[in-house]
């Protein structure tokens, strides 16, 4: 199994990003850790045939404790309007946090399609499921109290990110994620994550697919083993990325603004 990551971020001009298709997911709208103006610059940018919203694009679930709603968010959703209306196929699939939605799925808003989930067949012929991927918490035992309480000290770190990225502009600094160092430097969360890889590339080879596209855990990555591969196309809360299928059908995931393509790691997992 060999593994791909996400490179570094810098704050060089942004050009137009082209592709075929592109999948996003984990926006958390209606929070204040959403990076939404970041996002709406990126949506600005992108020009595809297919945007795939794979779940957790509105957090109504944290929405019932307290709503962070600014007109960057409504902006956000005025653009994903505005791209069906000029032509691009956008593809809602709800997550565990928007869980609601797929009371609507098989539907149409808007122009945006709700759907459960899909497969994507890349410009290379490949089958691909798109799915949020929050159906695997129930075989990784997900809701012990020790996660409970790890999910809590992570969103009160990623409110501190907040906090700390808000000052850093006004002095000109890029942003950081406190909470992502923090989370890849906890044994479990590392055990976790490699579990949650583990457990969806084997979900897709059970399926007799050639890969899956998922997001849930803000952890980009692309995976390959056994000739089936896992591709994460992370969050716009800590990474701001985006996962990108190029004309001939390969796929990368990217950051914005800096657009840093994924460069593969020497690390190979058995």
């Amino acid at each position: 199994m060999s593994s791909v990551e996400l490179g570094s971020t810098n704050h060089h001009a942004s050009p137009n990003l082209h592709g075929s298709s592109a999948f996003i997911s984990d926006l958390h709208l209606g929070t204040a850790g959403c990076r939404a103006e970041r996002l709406l610059d990126f949506l600005e940018h992108l020009n595809v045939e297919q945007l795939y919203l794979v779940g957790d694009v509105i957090d109504l679930e944290r929405m019932q404790q307290s709503v962070h709603w600014p007109e960057s968010h409504t902006r956000v959703l005025q653009r994903l309007f505005r791209m069906t209306a000029l032509g691009t196929e956008v593809i809602y699939i709800p997550g565990n946090h928007d869980a609601r939605i797929r009371a609507f799925a098989g539907t149409t808003f808007k122009g945006i399609k709700i759907r459960m989930n899909a497969i994507h067949t890349t410009q290379s012929g490949k089958r691909l499921l798109v799915t949020h991927g929050d159906q695997f918490d129930s075989e990784l035992k997900i809701g012990s109290l020790k996660e409970k309480i790890g999910s809590a000290a992570y969103q009160w770190l990623v409110s501190f990110d907040v906090g700390v990225n808000r000052v850093r502009a006004r002095f000109g600094y890029e942003d950081v994620s406190i909470a992502s160092a923090m989370k890849l430097r906890i044994k479990s969360a590392q055990q976790y994550i490699a579990r949650y890889e583990a457990l969806a590339l084997s979900h897709a080879k059970r399926r007799g697919l050639d890969g899956i596209v998922c997001g849930h855990i803000h952890k980009p990555a692309i995976i390959e083993s056994d000739d089936v591969i896992y591709y994460n196309d992370g969050d716009w809360v800590e990474h701001c990325s985006v996962l990108l299928e190029a004309a001939d059908g390969t796929l990368a995931n990217h950051q914005w603004p800096s657009q840093s393509p994924v460069t593969e790691s020497a690390k190979q997992v058995a």
